[in-house]
């Protein structure tokens, strides 16, 4: 599991860019029912915030009901907690899916040297695969995310994993 995952935050770069980005893409998660953070929206945070110190982050993800958005939930984690300054933050609150992180992020994307994506290895590869697709430009800019740290969430690595086995094979069918 631990090396499907590192190989994974090491894939999906097509150029040969390095260094610190200039906006970090965080995709989205659902809340808790309550309307508060979720571990995995907590995780995808701290990613983002260990990737850069000084680049914009993008928060992704829409509003379930009537609480408020993954996007801002995920913000608020952020700027409250990991001490993130709102000048540096950004929200899309329209996303429903992986897909739509992406492309209705394209906007904040644009004028980015160098992009990385945060959430888990597996999620963030699948993320930059739909980028090359989309914007093939853009996806030139990919930088790596700090996303992979042996033995960080091994629960949630587990999960992410199976969930990607499974959609794949579903995808197959």
């Amino acid at each position: 599991m631990e090396l499907v995952h590192r190989v994974a935050a090491s894939a999906g770069f097509p150029g040969s860019r390095r260094g610190e980005p200039d906006v970090v893409l965080v995709l989205g998660n659902p809340s808790r029912r309550n309307g508060s953070l979720h571990p995995v929206q907590r995780w995808r945070t701290e990613i983002a915030a260990r990737t850069s110190s000084t680049a914009v982050l993008v928060f992704s993800g829409y509003a379930r009901g009537r609480g408020p958005s993954e996007a801002a939930v995920m913000a608020a984690y952020a700027h409250d907690a990991l001490g993130v300054a709102a000048q540096r933050i950004r929200r899309e609150e329209s996303a429903r899916s992986t897909w739509e992180n992406v492309a209705l992020s394209l906007a904040d994307l644009d004028g980015a040297q160098r992009i990385a994506i945060a959430s888990s290895p597996l999620h963030a590869l699948r993320a930059r695969r739909y980028l090359a697709r989309q914007r093939p430009d853009l996806a030139a800019r990919l930088v790596p995310a700090a996303d992979y740290r042996a033995g960080e969430r091994w629960g949630w690595k587990a999960a992410s994993l199976l969930y990607d086995v499974a959609r794949s094979l579903r995808l197959r069918v």
